[in-house]
């Protein structure tokens, strides 16, 4: 196993691809895995008699084990390496789900399973996110859009198996999490296989690289990623409750939102990845933020399916390029440094800890659709931040 731990290659073309394909195939469990917990709310709700507030603080606590996960991840790959770091914080995630499918703790355990989901979230999230920072040229950004495709997939996925799980047995989401427990599982076989670029494991925080810190860009992107993720776990964490609560939509279609949200993200991300090189960072992040204000605000004031259903697909479209274009926009500065990487993930975990358990204080106290509010907050210092983005005189690779 250590001898599989260090073990490096060179970039080669068929090594490249061969991390990308195992990147890909982290980030889509992960998406599956992370995203599940939405849907899985309700049924947590149901079988524990868990408030809104409850509810939410155990979205954030993903968030939180997120962050924690992101800030050790810029510092262990310099210890242990990238393999074994990577490795270190993914287990929890088989770990969280073990728990869910087999009810151990009961609601006890509930945070602790939460938090360990974030665990693993964070660290898989830095790891991709690295390894596509590695790659050279064109083919870096082709893959950022590519990596978060694939997550989409994933997140796609999530609510589509919740439903066909919990059609015939309202207990069937245990039955849901028993397979994402063998997703998470294979996840780790396919980390101990992936070949990984060369790296310095020099054991000393001496070693790191602070250099984008004095970076613009790097800035700039830090502050859309965590109003972006504001917004994305807000809404993703609430979604399916929002509108099971408020009573347009039925609960199945409820939970189809998700699917379709993360559909159409999906394909935005796919079409991200064909015009990477093509079309600027900056002026993809310009049509997103507008979209994604417009759109969301759409949705937040329809009282009819169709509106809303319109609404989610423009939402999704909208923020299927958004994380992507934000680390190309810092690419020059955090390429190959976990640390930078890591740093920029980090504050965009900030905003996922705060948002969706904001929306679960206010919801408690005011109603979901008052609740809903702080995300159209987050939406509009979004494309705030966007636009000062767009106008700043720093220059960025396309």
């Amino acid at each position: 196993m250590q001898e599989i731990s260090q073990k490096t290659v060179e970039p080669t073309v068929q090594n490249e691809n061969r991390l990308i394909a195992g990147s890909l195939f982290g980030f889509f469990v992960s998406g599956i895995c992370s995203m599940a917990l939405g849907s899985l709310i309700p049924f947590f709700r149901e079988s524990y008699h868990l408030s809104y507030d409850n509810s939410g603080m155990l979205l954030s606590l993903q968030s939180v084990g997120n962050m924690v996960s992101i800030l050790l991840m810029g510092y262990l790959p310099a210890f242990l390496g990238r393999r074994k770091s990577v490795l270190l914080t993914g287990v929890w995630l088989a770990i969280a789900y073990l728990i869910f499918s087999l009810g151990l703790g009961g609601a006890v355990l509930l945070p602790l399973a939460c938090f360990m989901m974030g665990v693993a979230r964070g660290g898989n999230s830095n790891f991709g996110n690295t390894m596509m920072s590695t790659l050279p040229g064109k083919k870096s950004s082709i893959g950022y859009n590519l990596l978060h495709g694939a997550y989409a997939v994933g997140a796609l996925l999530a609510p589509l198996l919740i439903v066909i799980c919990t059609r015939r047995s309202s207990s069937g989401w245990r039955t849901a999490a028993g397979i994402l427990f063998v997703l998470a599982a294979l996840q780790m076989f396919a980390y101990t296989r992936v070949p990984l670029p060369a790296e310095n494991i020099e054991k000393s925080a001496r070693s790191v690289d602070y250099s984008f810190l004095r970076c613009k860009n790097f800035w700039f992107a830090a502050g859309i990623l965590f109003f972006y993720l504001s917004a994305e776990y807000a809404i993703t964490g609430w979604l399916v409750t929002y509108f099971q609560d408020i009573g347009i939509l039925s609960d199945n279609l409820s939970q189809m939102m998700s699917t379709l949200l993360w559909s159409v993200m999906f394909i935005g991300r796919m079409l991200g990845a064909l015009v990477s090189g093509k079309v600027s960072c900056k002026l993809l992040l310009g049509i997103d933020g507008v979209g994604l204000l417009g759109f969301f605000l759409l949705v937040f004031f329809s009282r009819s399916p169709l509106p809303i259903i319109i609404g989610i697909a423009g939402v999704g479209l909208s923020m299927a390029t958004i994380y992507p274009s934000a680390m190309a926009l810092a690419t020059d500065s955090i390429s190959g440094n976990d640390l930078g990487v890591s740093a920029m993930a980090l504050t965009g975990s900030i905003g996922g800890i705060l948002t969706p358990a904001a929306v679960g204080l206010v919801a408690e106290k005011a109603g979901i659709h008052v609740g809903m509010r702080v995300v159209v907050l987050m939406t509009i210092l979004l494309f705030a931040i966007i636009m000062v983005a767009i106008f700043s005189k720093e220059g960025t690779k396309s």
